[in-house]
């Protein structure tokens, strides 16, 4: 991998760690708030709309204004609404015309894209650091009992392993969050739950490669309980690895994640995710792609990113991969 092409992985994930962290500051528009029903439904990008401020402050949308005497009156649907002057803003439709930009257009409810694609990446995000961190934590758990245990121990936990890894991990997290229901928390627990076996492996085999050297000998005439080889002599060893293994596994729970949400058994709505604004859109494709294509997109990105950092890092770490 080029060192543009790290930098731009880089730049792409700290984009998107810092969009998601501080989307509450951004002055973005509400993620879940269907601002009018009749006006802004399916709104394609960059579409501007007619808005008049009243003295409140709220915006009533319009596909079309008309001033009449002491009035403005404003086309919504199939309908014509009258508002007096004396409610505007100003008191004048010069000073309350407003022409909001949706920049990544609305979906079918009239809830702005880009708005709950920010929103929807500090849901996946979130999903994904949390169950990878997870992962690592249970992967490493085991791998290093079943390393540093050896025989009938190793045997079973590693038999345990490939058992768990033999049963596709969609289908394992489709039927833990249909009999446990469907929320943030689950989603992160199964997630987590299904895919630490990888981590198990590569502590497993990083402690086998360890546990006969000399300096590990030396600890255990010492006196050195296994509890304190494996946190001080054998698992700073396997922390690079791991790292990476953590990033790459983060990317692919996002595509588990949207699996499950575009199933409907994700994060339950109206909370965007990207998952579940694929599914809102599937059936919009041909006069509606933005709704569907953008949080598709998004997903590509951001797992490209991770999966491209991911390598570079494991080159680094390993250059005899590099070749």
């Amino acid at each position: 991998m080029s060192a543009a092409g790290f930098k731009f992985a880089l730049a792409l994930i700290g984009v998107l760690a810092f969009s998601a962290i501080a989307a509450p500051w951004l002055g973005l528009r509400d993620p879940n708030e269907q601002l009018d029903g009749l006006v802004l439904p399916e709104l394609a990008p960059l579409t501007r709309v007619d808005a008049v401020e009243l003295v409140d402050g709220t915006l009533r949308f319009a596909t079309e204004l008309r001033e009449i005497e002491g009035a403005v009156e404003l086309r919504r649907g199939p309908r014509w609404d009258r508002i007096p002057l004396t409610d505007l803003y100003g008191g004048t439709l010069d000073s309350a015309h407003r022409r909001p930009r949706f920049v990544l257009g609305t979906d079918g409810f009239g809830r702005d894209i880009l708005a709950r694609l920010v929103y929807g990446a500090r849901v996946s995000l979130l999903i994904g650091f949390l169950a990878a961190g997870m992962a690592l934590g249970l992967g490493t758990l085991v791998g290093t009992a079943a390393g540093l245990a050896g025989g009938w121990i190793d045997g079973l936990l590693m038999r345990l392993t490939d058992v768990v890894l033999s049963v596709p991990r969609l289908f394992l997290a489709v039927l833990l969050v249909a009999l446990y229901g469907r929320s943030l928390t689950t989603t992160i627990l199964v997630l987590g739950a299904t895919s630490w076996m990888a981590a198990a492996r590569l502590v497993r085999g990083e402690i086998l490669s360890l546990r006969e050297r000399d300096y590990i000998q030396a600890a255990r005439a010492a006196g050195a309980a296994a509890p304190r080889l494996a946190w001080v002599h054998l698992l700073p060893s396997a922390m690079l690895p791991l790292t990476v293994e953590g990033v790459l596994r983060v990317g692919d729970t996002i595509l588990i994640e949207a699996s499950l949400s575009f199933l409907g058994l994700g994060v339950p709505p109206p909370d965007p995710t990207w998952g579940n604004m694929i599914a809102e859109g599937r059936h919009r494709l041909f006069d509606a792609w933005w709704i569907a294509t953008l949080p598709g997109f998004a997903i590509i990105a951001t797992v490209v990113a991770l999966h491209l950092f991911g390598e570079a890092a494991r080159k680094r770490l390993n250059p005899s991969t590099a070749c």
